[in-house]
């Protein structure tokens, strides 16, 4: 948001012209829900990885269908990763994303899990602990793309939230994998998006 400070110390805000940035970084992308813009970025965050084609991808998706986040990550055409996990809620999951398999990387397309709701914290953190675990011996990149924080929010108060995403950047740290999680900081109040922004190492501002 122009003219407010969202990060910790030793924390930057970087606006639109910026690049996607370091691989292995945890970046918290603030951008209003329907500017397309954010979804941009995503494809932009997967092909600035060395061999994006061959990288893995973890897409949590609370509002939308699978098909509808991955299409996000993958409009500008870049090569498909060679594996994909797939997070989303039992309400959104979508006739079309019918495949679950018994972790990311088994089998033909990709692995798809579900959630209760957007609130069920626990359920999320399993999976993509399941996920992150299954390629933990893997070289290839991982990047998670979480989508989105601002309806996580819907669900639960920003300790709640605060709370899952630190548990969350801390398993990606330990391996190695880079993220991004979007917000519409238009929805939240600027308490929640400064308590949140402290735990990213950087803030990439696409409002």
């Amino acid at each position: 948001m122009p003219g407010t400070d969202t990060t910790s110390p030793g924390r930057g805000v970087t606006d639109g012209g910026q690049s996607a940035g370091d691989t292995d970084e945890n970046v918290l992308v603030l951008a209003d829900t329907i500017d397309g813009d954010a979804g941009d970025y995503c494809a932009e965050r997967i092909a600035s990885r060395p061999g994006s084609a061959s990288s893995k991808m973890l897409l949590v998706a609370l509002d939308e269908t699978p098909d509808d986040r991955f299409d996000a990550v993958v409009r500008r055409g870049i090569g498909e990763p060679t594996d994909v996990g797939i997070v989303c809620c039992e309400s959104t999951r979508g006739a079309t994303a019918t495949r679950s398999a018994g972790g990311p990387g088994l089998g033909h397309g990709p692995w798809i899990a579900t959630v209760a709701s957007p609130g069920d914290l626990t359920g999320l953190g399993a999976r993509i602990e399941e996920a992150l675990s299954a390629w933990a011996d893997d070289p290839e990149p991982v990047e998670l793309c979480f989508h989105s924080l601002t309806t996580l929010c819907q669900y639960v108060d920003e300790r709640a939230a605060f709370r899952f995403c630190h548990a969350v950047t801390r398993h990606l740290d330990a391996a190695g994998a880079g993220s991004h999680f979007h917000l519409d900081p238009s929805a939240v109040d600027e308490r929640t998006v400064a308590t949140l922004s402290a735990l990213f190492d950087r803030v990439e501002d696409r409002t």
